[in-house]
């Protein structure tokens, strides 16, 4: 198996996992959505700041080609 391959396996596992947490979530269950939990990150100083250090790694890794 290639690098790439292993690299977009791992993604789709990633995609799976957090689609199934947020229809969990919505389903009534005891757990934040996702907007819930940016919103949460929001309010704070530090969590603003992972919130945008995780957009710019995002940018550099998928949008910069």
């Amino acid at each position: 198996m290639s690098s790439s391959t292993a690299s977009l396996m791992a993604l789709a596992v990633l995609l799976v996992t957090g689609v199934a947490l947020e229809v969990s979530a919505r389903g009534g269950h005891d757990r934040a959505t996702a907007g819930q939990a940016l919103g949460a990150a929001m309010r704070t100083t530090p969590g603003r700041a992972i919130v945008l250090a995780a957009w710019i790694w995002l940018g550099l890794h998928f949008l910069a080609r």
